[in-house]
Parts: structure tokens; sequence; C-alpha cells
């Protein structure tokens, strides 16, 4: 229960029956594309790898994948990581070898073959083959192009394709898909859309005390209520206090400042506008004007209206910020310590 990894095996998966039946069905019916939403920490890789394990499926990680061979990487690590159930499915494929346990993609030159011709060979075995993108938002030009426009086709064309795109940036994450915008490959089409939401209270405490008991540990109730409040059913941070309090740190404080430290160190990465709108979210300004107002009162100067709300909706489509409250209260923490320069 706090392996930090993401969990593989449905039997391994805390809860989340109703998603893994929303997505079961998806597959069973054929639905072309799934979006697979949530936070950062939510459990959406877990979820996603768990579902695989029932069905012919390949989980690419886009983190990472900026270039045509970082993509052709992926899809090589995918095919090997379900070489047990894909093989028969994969064997004959023109570009693609299978050696042993490994699987190399040949996507140059003679007898190559690109994501949407592996597409139309895996789709010719008419068997459902369901096909992940994992941090799909990620994926920049002209890379997406090509990987959006192949999913466009098997959209259209490939009935045995089911195409899972999943993302924490939910905003640029549909921004990538560019359902509503004339110009992306993908305008117009439907997509089912799965949101995994954090565990409420009851779950929280149950998922702590099912972990504690795996390790043979017998925690106070009100150390795991605490730990709930404070983490506010986020399951990778449930699963770092747990870990960290059966690796023998006991003190809440002393987890709970180790998982803000995290936090900064990921939201350091942003630019100083951005930071600063944090800053003022995390102490207190709950609206356009009072975030204004404060950032000008810092810094001493004053902030274009268009460009303050630009910077408000990419917070949101980080996913870190939604209505002037943060999704999730390390962030918030995180935020107020935050260096800006």
């Amino acid at each position: 229960m706090f392996d930090p990894r993401p969990k593989s095996s449905r039997r391994e998966l805390f809860d989340r029956e109703r998603e893994l039946k929303i997505l079961d069905s998806a597959a069973g019916r054929g639905v072309p594309l799934v979006l697979v939403l949530g936070i950062r920490r939510i459990g959406k890789t877990s979820l996603l790898k768990s579902f695989l394990e029932a069905h012919n499926g390949i989980y690419l990680d886009m983190r990472g994948v900026r270039r045509e061979v970082d993509l052709y990487e992926k899809l090589s690590e995918g095919l090997k990581s379900s070489l047990s159930r894909l093989k028969k499915i994969i064997e004959g494929i023109r570009g693609v070898s299978v050696m042993g346990v490994e699987v190399e993609i040949k996507w140059r030159g003679k007898d190559s073959i690109s994501l949407l011709g592996l597409l139309e060979e895996l789709n010719k075995r008419k068997e459902r083959v369901i096909v992940v993108f994992d941090e799909a938002q990620l994926i920049k030009p002209p890379l997406s192009m090509e990987i959006k426009s192949a999913i466009a086709y098997a959209y259209d064309n490939l009935e045995y394709i089911t195409v899972i795109l999943s993302g924490s940036e939910i905003g640029l994450l549909r921004d990538f898909i560019g359902v509503e915008n004339p110009e992306s490959p993908l305008y117009g089409r439907y997509a089912l859309e799965l949101v995994v939401e954090r565990f409420p209270v009851d779950l929280s405490l149950e998922f702590l005390r099912r972990g504690f008991r795996e390790l043979g540990l017998r925690v106070p109730e009100e150390v795991l209520e605490k730990a709930v409040d404070t983490f506010d059913g986020i399951v990778g941070w449930l699963v770092f206090f747990g870990r960290s309090y059966a690796d023998g740190v006991r003190d809440l404080d002393r987890i709970l400042e180790a998982a803000v430290r995290l936090a900064v160190k990921e939201l350091s990465k942003l630019r100083k506008r951005e930071k600063l709108v944090l800053k003022a979210v995390a102490k207190g300004a709950n609206s356009w004007s009072s975030i204004r107002k404060t950032i000008e009162e810092r810094e001493g100067v004053t902030i274009p209206k268009s460009s303050l709300t630009r910077t408000i909706k990419k917070l949101e489509k980080l996913s870190i910020i939604k209505g002037y409250r943060f999704l999730d209260p390390v962030y918030r923490e995180a935020s107020k310590r935050l260096i800006v320069k």
C-alpha cells in the first residue's frame, strides 16, 4: 500500500472500482478516445497501469518526450512491458522485432514503421488494443501534431484501437487535444472523460489503516485522522505519510515539512509572475483584485490587467489553483516559501 511506485495490478490497487468499471466499459464498447484527468499524485498512473492488466495495452509515459527518437523509445518500452499479452499481436509486424524479452522498432529507412502505421497494423489483428499516453499535455510541436493526427485517424478509421490521454495539468491537456480548436486534428471529436477524485475522509482513513496493517504497525487513530486532515485525500501524499511513518519518522510536522520541500522544488520551475500569484493566494488573496493589489504592493510596480488574467488562467490550467484556492494543501504551504527573484 505504501510503495511509492505506481501500482500495476488490480489486486494491489486500493478502491477505484468505479473508475475501473468505467474504463473496462469504455474498452468493451470500443470508445475511441478517453481522457483520464486528475491533479498531481491523485493516482492516475496506478489506475491506468492496473486497468491495462486485464487488456491488450501499451502504456507510454510522455514525460521527457521531445523528439521522434524519444517517442519510439517509449513505444519500444511500452511494448516490452506488455509483451506477455501483446507478443502474438505484434509478431510479424514490419518494423517491429521481438528478440527474447526486448522489442525493437525501426522508425526510419527501409522496412520502417510510423506510429500511425503501427496502429493500423494492430487494428488488423481485430483485437481491442488500448494505447495510453500519460501526461500527454507535455508533448510539444511538431511531435504533438504527428501524434494528434495519428489519434484522429485512429478515431475515424481504426475500430479496434482505443486511445487514452491522461494528464495532471487538466487545462493544458484540453488545450493539447483542441476539440474546440478548428486547427487541431482532434477538433470536434467526442472524448469520454473520467476525473479521478481524491479519497473522502472515510476512505483515506481505511487506506492508512490497511497500509499499516500490512506492515504490522498499530498507529493511534488520532494520528491517522490528523494525517488525513493534513493531506486532504490525495493518495500520493497519504502514501508519502505512510511510508515516512513506517520508516521511523513519527512526527507529522516533520513529514509535512519534507512534503512541502518537495513541492517547493516543483513549483520553483514556474515563472516569476506565476510564483507571485501563488504567494498572494497562499497568503489569503481570494479574488482577482486582491491578488493584483498584493503583488503590486510587494513589487512596487503596476501589473497590466491582461497579464495578470493570463497568469491566473495558466495556473488554473496547470491544476494548481481553481477559483483562487489551492487544489493541494501541500502546494499552498509550499507557495508561501517560494523565493521570487
